[in-house]
Parts: C-alpha cells; sequence; structure tokens
C-alpha cells in the first residue's frame, strides 16, 4: 500500500492512499475469462466511488451531502508481483474451480498486507454475486482474506453491466471492515434496527 496527498484546506497535505489489487481470473476459457479492458474499467469505477468522483454526485440526497466524503482511497493494479516481477496486476487461472465459487477457490494468494487479492468465478456456490469478510473474521484465517466475485459483476462493459459493476465497491467496503448501513444481516427487508456502527 502506497501514500500519496491531495491538498486539503489550506492547512495540510492529506494522505491519498493506494491499494495494490491483483485480479486472479480462474477460467475454463470461457466468458468468465473476461479481458483486461473489462477489468480497467472495474478500477475506473473504484476509484469514482471511493474518491468521489461520480458524474451522478449531484444527484445524492439532499439531507446526505454535507457528509459524503472522498475517502481518499484509490485502486491500481499491482504493477510488480510477490517476487519482485513486472505484473500488469492480472492472474489467469485455469481451473474447473471457476464453477465452485468458495473459499478454496481464492487460488494462488499474494501477500494479504501488500495486495488485495480478488477472485474471479463464473459460479458462486452460495448464490451471491460476491463476497468478503469483515477483517477481524480473517485473522484466525489468513487464507480467507481477499474477495469472490462473479464475472458478470466486474464492470460496466464486456460481460459487467451498469446496473452490475458497484458490487466490487460493496464487497471492498466489508473488506474494508464496513457492514451494510442496516446491520449485519444480508436481509434489510427483515430487520433494519441493527447499525454500521459508523457515526454520521
Amino acid at each position: 500500500f502506497t501514500k500519496g496527498y491531495k491538498e486539503g484546506d489550506g492547512k495540510a497535505m492529506l494522505p491519498i492512499y493506494t491499494v495494490p489489487v491483483v485480479f486472479h481470473i480462474l477460467h475454463e476459457g470461457g466468458p468468465e475469462n473476461i479481458s483486461d479492458a473489462q477489468i480497467f474499467d472495474q478500477i475506473r469505477i473504484l476509484n469514482e466511488d471511493y474518491r468521489k468522483l461520480n458524474a451522478d454526485i449531484s444527484a445524492v440526497v439532499p439531507s446526505f451531502t454535507s457528509i459524503a466524503a472522498d475517502c481518499e482511497i484509490q485502486f491500481a493494479l499491482a504493477k510488480k508481483d510477490p517476487l519482485g516481477n513486472c505484473t500488469n496486476g492480472i492472474d489467469r487461472i485455469y481451473t474447473s474451480e471457476t464453477n465452485v465459487g468458495d473459499d478454496d477457490s481464492k487460488l494462488n494468494q499474494w501477500p494479504r498486507n501488500k495486495y488485495l487479492n480478488v477472485s474471479v468465478v463464473k459460479i458462486i456456490s452460495s448464490g451471491a454475486a460476491g463476497y468478503a469478510y469483515l477483517p477481524f473474521s480473517t485473522i484466525a484465517a489468513p487464507e480467507n482474506d481477499g474477495i469472490v466475485i462473479l464475472s458478470t459483476y466486474v464492470g460496466s462493459i464486456g460481460s459487467g453491466s451498469v446496473t452490475r459493476s458497484r458490487a466490487l465497491t460493496h464487497e471492498i467496503g466489508h473488506y474494508l471492515n464496513l457492514n451494510h448501513t442496516w446491520g449485519g444481516t444480508n436481509d434489510p427487508g427483515v430487520d433494519c434496527s441493527g447499525s454500521d456502527a459508523v457515526s454520521d
């Protein structure tokens, strides 16, 4: 992870953290072997979302405009692999594990203290579009670190779509220790009494 700076309120330079990302594309030569362009598009979307650069930022509900923020986090495909070799941050793996999509599908994980690992698969066994664990969950099981996501939920081009392109933004929120705004459940319609434990 690297740190840069942006101009603040005239008093100080504010840090910008860049997270190196590696996409592990698990495939059997089908459409799940998404293009480099689709991955580049996803990185663009992540940076728009986390840096408050979205074209539709003016459409934020007025009661939230004062707290909508540039998170000062950005994402970039890794440029060096764990051995120090040049890389484009895209790791293509031919494997039937793409049809499973669970924790055992996190193949060839790069060191979690240096990279965000994203495993892209054709099918996720649980039926989810993607999933990630909150950080405390991976202390005892570091091999479960990283994110698993369906190939059709990466980017807005190719097999992705505009309506599905924010799933990775959502999962990275969990990876960075954010719960749902309504709490821990995946079903806000059942119980909205929970909290994300973040003061607005």
